[in-house]
């Protein structure tokens, strides 16, 4: 995924122990995305060290201070209000700030970068104690949230789990040879809906490799995805095709899943106010579209053919 244009490898591909990790929560209030009213951090310890949450939490369920030496890395921001523009995804930059970030509604990030030896400031006890990010080797791990879901609630933890690898090292001796075929998942839409676009991408791998590799590209090979939407029109006094989502505009919002699996949230409602449809040029709203994704696999760039849908 894309977070301020750097790509980072998401917790379910289980990525290499040096490489940039998006440690990602989704928080649910009744079937719906909502933002909790505070994030006050996120620390990271060895799974080993958590085998049940009474041997890091206290009595009131929070962290205890009593392990603050078992964090290997903690993020924080100046702020622990999500309304706050630090958790804004624009102030990350590839130097490794150790902020957490809002991806969009209820979705919240932290990056653990490989390459960065220095954590935030640890004060969840009144400690102002900044520590050496000691995660280097491959493994089991937590990340422990403490939120306040609501104003006036009282704090409490989440933890959720993680691996890192070696990262799926091989060497064969010739080209990786490979087919794709992508499929839209959606066949029509219903004018204002706000879904996700899914694409799926069967990858087939050609070379004569082992099945063990083969495995493992085909679960972790597409990078860098983005999405283009395109209005066909049938009538004569305007463009047959207009773009209304480029892949230029979708490609930090493209999110790719285990398995290859492309999605893009598309907002249907927002058709209504496009520029090219306030300017005359888009034609009825609804009607067909075409849908294409763009996306890397080692050094070719591929861009699927158009997959149609019909907006009703």
């Amino acid at each position: 995924m894309l977070i301020n244009n750097i790509n980072v490898s998401d917790r379910s591909t289980n990525p290499p122990v040096l490489s940039k990790v998006g440690l990602r929560v989704f928080f649910l209030q009744d079937g719906s995305y909502f933002d909790p009213y505070q994030i006050s951090s996120v620390s990271i310890f060895k799974a080993s060290d958590t085998f049940s949450p009474s041997s890091i939490l206290n009595s009131d369920e929070l962290i205890s201070s009593s392990v603050s030496s078992h964090i290997l890395m903690n993020f924080k921001n100046d702020s622990s209000l999500t309304i706050d523009s630090s958790f804004d995804q624009t102030n990350y930059s590839a130097l490794g700030e150790h902020g957490i970030y809002r991806l969009s509604q209820g979705e919240y990030v932290v990056v653990l970068d490989g390459v960065n030896d220095q954590s935030g400031v640890i004060n969840l006890f009144n400690l102002d104690q900044t520590i050496k990010n000691d995660i280097s080797s491959i493994g089991d791990y937590v990340d422990v949230w403490t939120v306040r879901m609501v104003a006036g609630t009282e704090p409490e933890t989440i933890i959720n789990y993680f691996t890192l690898t070696q990262g799926n090292f091989h060497t064969i001796t010739d080209p990786i040879m490979f087919r794709v075929r992508n499929k839209l998942l959606n066949n029509s839409i219903t004018l204002g809906s706000k879904v996700d676009i899914k694409i799926s991408s069967e990858i087939t791998v050609e070379s004569l490799i082992s099945e063990e590799v083969k495995n493992t590209l085909r679960n972790n090979i597409v990078k860098l995805p983005s999405v283009q939407i395109v209005k066909v029109n049938d009538e004569t006094n305007v463009a047959s095709r207009v773009t209304v989502s480029s892949f230029t505009d979708t490609s930090s919002l493209t999110r790719i899943s285990e398995g290859n699996t492309i999605t893009f949230n598309w907002d249907t409602d927002l058709l209504k106010t496009h520029p090219e449809a306030s300017a005359g040029n888009l034609g009825a709203i609804k009607g067909t579209y075409y849908v294409q994704v763009k996306f890397n696999i080692f050094n070719e760039r591929i861009i699927s053919p158009p997959m149609f849908l019909t907006v009703e």
